[in-house]
């Protein structure tokens, strides 16, 4: 029996390289020691001096995110860019947002196509992901709903939430792949079981509306609760709909009042929307006429369609502004382009 340690057929540098890379894997997860940045960084930084690529990237990581060592971009872009010359595809699918992001590079939509189809062709969920995302919008490529889907479809099969959630879309809105409520519902409830936030907003909608499953508010209000623990402010509107209406539970005006505010505080239109018609109305809350034009105006600037039928009846009548019939025209025109003609129903989509 021969002697010596099995290197896993792995050169001896790149067992060193290996080597280091998983000190700075343990040091950065905490696995068995204490999380140490500084530590997982310098782990990092010995592994990329070997030409270790999961070494480059990871210390390119560590740059971006100032752990263990300064703040930098731009030496986070070079070594990410290098890690990816070197087909590393975590790296591809980096490098790819610093074109599409435009940040330390100047945005440039084809260079950002290209790296992410690098990445997609390496497998990369992510980089099928944002490149499915480039296709649907014709962002850096022509636009081609079809190709979207199959690149959605196919980071989906990898568990990527992300991308199960636009395969949902896709299947919801008919984009690329014929209509199915049933099967958008399926892959918004796979995201969502994976945790993503979006999704969880989109199952509570499907259970609110019976879209793709049986109508069933408690269920509704369940998923938009665990949204709202991960931060979505649309889920916490449409928690505070229920609450207001009575949908899933006890009907409480002043609770529907206190989760609008938290959610047009995070800028969330729908928010805005629901908290301005309370204040106009004083439901949950004391009357206050021109807080509620300044909610509903905010949530009309954000493209909010329901909220221009809101705003025309405000210049109409001079709730919380003094009358305008030349700007009540002008929202009274957008409601109706939008399909909200004469809307005022709560709609917390």
């Amino acid at each position: 029996m021969a002697n010596g340690i099995n290197n896993g057929g792995l050169s001896p540098t790149d067992f060193l390289a290996k080597k280091y890379f998983d000190q700075g894997e343990k040091y950065f997860t905490g696995d068995g020691v204490s999380v140490d940045f500084k530590k997982a960084a310098e782990g990092y930084a010995q592994s990329a001096k070997l030409g270790y690529a999961p070494g480059v990237f990871s210390l390119g990581v560590c740059y971006i995110r100032g752990l263990g060592v300064a703040h930098d971009e731009k030496r986070a872009y070079e070594l990410i860019k290098q890690a990816a010359d070197m087909g590393n595809a975590d790296a591809q699918f980096t490098l790819g947002h610093f074109y599409f992001d435009g940040s330390v590079v100047e945005r440039d939509y084809d260079k950002a196509v290209e790296i992410f189809r690098a990445a997609a062709d390496n497998d990369h969920p992510g980089g099928l992901n944002d490149l499915g995302f480039c296709y649907q919008r014709g962002l850096g490529v022509e636009q081609d709903s079809e190709k979207a889907f199959d690149c959605f479809l196919r980071a989906a099969e990898a568990e990527f939430a992300a991308a199960q959630n636009n395969v949902g879309d896709c299947y919801n809105f008919g984009r690329g792949v014929e209509a199915d409520s049933e099967r958008a519902f399926l892959y918004y409830y796979r995201a969502a079981q994976n945790g993503y936030a979006v999704a969880q907003n989109n199952v509570g909608m499907c259970y609110l509306n019976g879209r793709g499953v049986k109508q069933d508010y408690a269920q509704a209000v369940h998923w938009f609760e665990e949204a709202g623990k991960l931060g979505n402010p649309v889920a916490v509107a449409n928690l505070g709909f229920c609450y207001e209406t009575g949908r899933g539970v006890g009907k409480d005006a002043e609770k529907a009042v206190q989760l609008y505010t938290v959610a047009a505080d995070a800028d969330s239109a729908p928010a805005q929307y629901n908290l301005a018609k309370c204040l106009r109305d004083g439901n949950g809350v004391k009357q206050d006429k021109d807080r509620a034009f300044s909610l509903f105006k905010r949530s009309a600037d954000q493209n909010f369609p329901v909220a221009y039928s809101a705003l025309a009846d405000c210049y109409a009548d001079g709730i919380g502004v003094k009358p305008d019939k030349e700007l009540a025209a002008k929202y009274k025109k957008l409601a109706a382009d939008a399909g909200y003609a004469g809307a005022s129903a709560s709609d917390g989509k």
